[in-house]
């Protein structure tokens, strides 16, 4: 005579359907964008530095940044540049492109120095990659990319300080009278 099936699943198939699972989550919730890069299907090796060659670098970070002929990073390619790894440097030489007192499109409540800031410094800091150079922002070569297109930032405050962050690094670009701002409840257009 035969056992009836009592509802037990061996622990193998239970494993196996937990993990699909959890794959599927994973895929559901994260972008995979990194798989169909460029960056992922070349066979061209990034250069990469290990820890110990990045901790005796880093002691001498700060006099390349003076000194342009010790720095041994590469231009910015960003096909092998990772700029997610790196490290915030102060940078006392760095003007800023824009101050919230020159830029007229920062609102009052996002302007520090308006608000009582009194140190300035936070201005100078500024993010380099471990493995290459970045450059720095060029407003024209911004608005050449974006020549009779749009630029749409949605979302809340941070957005919001985004949008007026770049607004004023390529506003000083434009003659006043090719420049406009509508500022509403809802959204504000800046048209250049």
């Amino acid at each position: 005579m035969m056992k009836g099936y009592r509802g037990k699943l061996p622990l193998s198939i239970i494993t196996v359907t937990l993990c699909g699972f959890a794959f599927l989550a994973l895929l559901y919730t994260e972008r995979l964008s990194f798989l169909s890069s460029s960056s992922f299907l070349k066979s061209k090796s990034c250069a990469r530095r290990t820890s110990a060659v990045v901790k005796a670098k880093d002691e001498t970070a700060e006099k390349n940044l003076e000194n342009p002929e010790l720095d041994d990073r590469f231009e910015f390619d960003p096909e092998e540049c990772d700029i997610t790894r790196g490290k915030w440097v102060f940078n006392r030489s760095i003007k800023p492109l824009y101050t919230d007192r020159s830029c007229p499109y920062v609102d009052r409540q996002f302007s520090c120095v308006k608000n009582g800031r009194l140190d300035l410094d936070y201005r100078h800091w500024e993010w380099q990659p471990d493995d290459c150079y970045l450059p720095r922002f060029d407003p024209e070569v911004a608005l050449e990319k974006l020549r009779g297109k749009r630029l749409v930032f949605a979302g809340d405050s941070l957005q919001r300080s985004q949008w007026e962050s770049f607004v004023c690094m390529i506003e000083w670009t434009i003659p006043p009278q090719k420049k406009s701002m509508k500022r509403g409840k809802i959204r504000n257009v800046f048209k250049a």
